[in-house]
């Protein structure tokens, strides 16, 4: 019961992030940089469990990796359990192609980008599979390029 509340709480808490984000008046967050970065930082098992959150992250396509590689240093997305967690919301991105809602995030080009730079700079030999892993599967998913509906 106690999870219960807290996923709720997160949920209620990645809500609010969003609502600040698209308020008027504020400048615009065009990558979504503040709600991608609560995405990362929120433990896997609440993405798992939110159906809320993995539509709204099946509709982002490469959205996500604008999002990511404004929210994050570089050394930030090497930090090993914030790079896991990069990499399940990416794949989790692609994995739905029919619903990614933009055009332009239909083609995984600056995935891709991300992906390299993250394999070129990472040592454990795990987490390079790992990267690895989802660029097959992005590229599976993209069908060589772009998405299909």
């Amino acid at each position: 019961m106690k999870s219960l509340y807290v996923t709720g709480a997160l949920v209620v808490c990645v809500l609010a992030s969003y609502a600040s984000s698209s308020s008027a008046g504020r400048a615009e967050d065009y990558y979504d940089t503040r709600l991608v970065r609560s995405w990362i930082e929120l433990e896997p098992s609440v993405l798992e469990g939110d159906a809320f959150l993995g539509k709204t992250i099946y509709r982002s396509g490469d959205r996500i990796a604008l999002g990511i590689a404004h929210a994050f240093s570089p050394k930030e997305l090497l930090d090993p359990d914030r790079l896991r967690r990069i990499l399940s919301i990416v794949r989790l991105s692609f994995s739905r192609p029919k619903y990614v809602t933009r055009d332009e995030d239909r083609d995984p080009a600056v995935t891709r980008l991300l992906l390299y730079f993250l394999e070129q700079r990472e040592q454990d030999e795990k987490l390079k599979s790992l990267i690895t892993d989802t660029e097959k599967y992005i590229s599976t998913q993209a069908g060589g390029g772009s998405l299909n509906h």
